[in-house]
């Protein structure tokens, strides 16, 4: 493990701020500028805490964002950006060169209204199983393949913990979703391991998942491209990126208010 942190690349603010600043001089345009700064943030963001960049970074966060639902646009500016940093830093060898090329077709959106349109119509026809998936994808986040790691155990922790593209994530139950699946397992007699699994006692493969919550559609009259494990995920993502951005201009403009009374109280100028 220590060979291997030798080999990553720090990004850190510093790091990036010394990036912009070598940009600056070759004239780099400041909307330009300001784009490398978000991305490179964004980034930073996505990396597991304590690590840097390495080999591998690029494909991992281009398959983590083609797996958002990113669009190829998206993808690439970032992935450029990613690439001039890596040249800045002397490892033109980790750019990465597989640039996307999913299709940039328009697929249309899950709505927050219909999904609840979704749990409604599930808990109506008594298809608890497929409220519970649609619910834990939508609500916490949870991929389809990930869905084997909601144990028994998992639930009464109130924490699920996965792994994928190499990366960790520990996806906190909300209290509401916990005392159902708790309330599930107890009534299907299951006291450990996996709670939804087939009838051969394997995990549930993507397309039996698909089918199943897929299969709610035609009864809540949701469009049924829109009703699929990718939608739902995309809609958790969307609505906690939402509320992530008011909380992040919030915070902006209450310290705004703060500088603007300091300053009233002892700026330079009366």
């Amino acid at each position: 493990m220590a060979a291997e942190r030798e080999t990553e690349i720090p990004l850190t603010d510093e790091a990036i701020d010394a990036f912009l600043n070598e940009m600056r001089t070759r004239d780099c345009k400041t909307c330009s500028l300001n784009s490398y700064r978000q991305i490179l943030s964004g980034l930073a963001a996505y990396l597991p805490p304590g690590s840097g960049i390495c080999e591998t970074t690029g494909g991992e966060w281009k398959a983590w964002m083609e797996e958002r639902g990113y669009s190829r646009r998206t993808i690439n500016a970032r992935l450029s950006a990613y690439n001039s940093f890596l040249k800045y830093m002397g490892k033109r060898e980790w750019q990465e060169t597989d640039f996307s090329k999913k299709p940039d077709s328009i697929q249309p959106e899950l709505t927050r209204a219909e999904y609840i349109r979704l749990l409604k119509t599930a808990k109506r026809l008594g298809r608890e199983r497929e409220y519970l998936l649609i619910k834990l994808m939508g609500s916490a986040g949870v991929r389809s393949q990930e869905l084997d790691r909601v144990t028994a155990e998992a639930v009464r922790d109130g924490s699920i913990r996965t792994e994928s593209y190499h990366r960790k994530r520990l996806l906190r139950l909300p209290d509401c979703l916990r005392k159902e699946l708790l309330s599930y397992a107890r009534r299907e007699g299951i006291q450990k391991g996996p709670l939804f699994l087939a009838r051969d006692g394997t995990p549930l493969v993507r397309s039996t998942v698909w089918s199943c919550v897929n299969g709610i559609s035609s009864d809540a009259r949701v469009d049924e491209e829109k009703v699929n494990p990718r939608s739902l995920f995309r809609l958790y993502c969307g609505t906690r990126d939402g509320l992530e951005a008011g909380i992040r201009a919030m915070a902006e403009q209450a310290y705004e208010r703060i500088l603007e009374e300091e300053q009233l109280e002892i700026g330079w100028e009366e």
